[in-house]
């Protein structure tokens, strides 16, 4: 009997109008007995007898409806019933490029060690499918290892938090207890942990996500304060993640400068294009947690010494794109 290599995962609310691309997507690439695990988190509009009419009688499709409770509790409804050894969260309103599955069993036959697999990504307006934009932007492939593919995505400003920023063992997930959890910033520790934990990555040359930006999601959509503070914490929650699990790697210290750069000025960036001033809970800790830690150049320095200046900075040059995109 041939075993299930992948379970994909998608949590579903109110996604009527993209879900039948996305799952159309991957089942150009996925048959039995690997699977695609529709979580229908409850939606009010016609998503759920959408995809029982396209999808209910496919032998490669499990649709399960739950309670409302958020993307995270519908993945983490996905992961126990996943019989996949690897598993991937995809978005329901994404798209998943030809080839992905493919290469993931060619990968695996070859290097069954491997228990990461990593690829790069793109952004593309919903309505544009055309005109694309980077977002995950791998430059080393092959074998790697994770906290090293890590360093790097940091490093470059591409790292991002998206569940969907990768397939990974499920093995990884029991062993260290990984849930999603939170219905608000439910993947910063998840994907951190699963970094942190996975011992062999393989970096794929190629895109195999797409991600739709359209609006009214909750990507795309004014943030208020509680957004922040919740971003806050789980910004700390996750730096915590880092520092107590790291000890024995020799990028600890790389990974955890890596990784607060990088938070600091998305959170920066995040208050910014909300029109909304940084908090200065976000300024003291840049102070406080930046100062362990020698700049590499001047726009560290900047960032960790004077960070109302580099706020200012950052806020002109923001300004100026949104006049030039309105």
């Amino acid at each position: 009997m041939a075993k299930t290599l992948l379970s994909v995962v998608i949590p579903t609310y109110n996604v009527e109008n993209y879900i039948v691309e996305c799952v159309d997507s991957l089942l150009r690439q996925i048959d039995a007995p690997n699977e695609i695990i529709i979580v229908n988190d409850s939606s009010t509009d016609g998503t759920l007898a959408l995809v029982q009419q396209q999808y209910g009688h496919l032998p490669q499709v499990r649709i399960i409806t739950t309670p409302n409770g958020g993307a995270g509790k519908a993945r983490d409804t996905g992961i126990e019933a996943a019989q996949g050894e690897f598993l991937f969260f995809c978005d329901p309103d994404d798209i998943v490029p030809d080839g992905f599955f493919a290469e993931l069993q060619q990968v695996t036959d070859a290097h069954p060690e491997v228990d990461l697999f990593c690829f790069s990504s793109q952004m593309f307006e919903d309505g544009q499918q055309s005109v694309t934009r980077p977002k995950v932007r791998h430059e080393q492939f092959g074998l790697h290892s994770p906290q090293e593919v890590l360093a790097r995505l940091l490093n470059n400003g591409s790292y991002t938090s998206a569940a969907w920023n990768y397939a990974v063992k499920k093995s990884i997930i029991t062993q260290h207890q990984l849930r999603f959890v939170d219905r608000v910033h439910e993947d910063h520790k998840f994907t951190l942990s699963v970094f942190v934990h996975a011992r062999h990555a393989w970096v794929s040359q190629q895109v195999y996500y797409r991600q739709r930006v359209r609006s009214g999601s909750l990507t795309n959509s004014r943030k208020n304060d509680d957004y922040f503070l919740q971003r806050y914490n789980a910004f700390m929650q996750t730096y915590g993640i880092l520092k107590h699990n790291l000890d024995r790697s020799p990028l600890k210290n790389a990974l955890e400068k890596a990784y607060l750069m990088h938070s600091f000025r998305l959170m920066i960036y995040l208050s910014l294009y909300n029109g909304t001033p940084v908090p200065e809970y976000v300024i003291n800790a840049i102070r406080f947690m930046g100062g362990q830690f020698k700049p590499a150049n001047a726009k560290e320095w900047l960032l960790i010494n004077r960070p109302r200046v580099f706020i200012l900075l950052q806020k002109y040059k923001v300004t100026k794109e949104l006049k030039k995109a309105a």
